[in-house]
């Protein structure tokens, strides 16, 4: 699943950037931090409405979210 991996590390990497901790990221994107957690691990396959949150937090498309570097 080499999305999940790409969208994990992603997600991560604007994380860690952005200096902010699992909670302060979910708070501001609007979902769980049981939900962020799961999905930096790779455990979870994110709903769309939780993708268009995520996009719309870091500012991109759930398009770019979703790119991996093979394509």
């Amino acid at each position: 699943m080499p999305e999940i991996a790409a969208l994990s590390e992603r997600i991560k990497a604007f994380r860690y950037i952005n200096h902010e901790s699992q909670a302060e990221f979910a708070a501001n994107v609007g979902v769980s931090e049981d939900e962020i957690s799961l999905i930096e691990c790779g455990r979870a396959n994110p709903r769309l409405d939780t993708l268009q949150k995520l996009a719309a937090y870091m500012n991109i498309t759930v398009s770019d979210l979703l790119l991996t570097k093979e394509r």
